[in-house]
């Protein structure tokens, strides 16, 4: 009577979407945690804090250009050897 097709995906939408559950909790992590180190004038885990965010935030929220600049970064090390 009815037919119905299943289409396949790409699971790009999925990606999308844990990428955006992740991005929100590393955001609230992020702001627990650097209240905490504020609160107890803990300049120097602050600053480690900060640097260690950039680098993940940018995994989390840039993945393709992370991952072709991570490729990039290798091929230069792997020639060189």
């Amino acid at each position: 009577m009815y037919e119905t097709t299943l289409a396949l995906t790409t699971g790009s939408q999925l990606r999308d979407w844990i990428l955006t559950a992740a991005g929100n909790l590393f955001g609230a992590f992020l702001a627990v945690r650097a209240i905490s180190y504020f609160i107890k004038d803990d300049w120097g885990k602050m600053i480690t804090l900060v640097i260690a965010a950039v680098f993940v935030g940018a995994m989390i929220w840039l993945p393709d250009e992370m991952r072709a600049l991570l490729t990039g970064l290798w091929s230069k090390v792997e020639g060189s050897a």
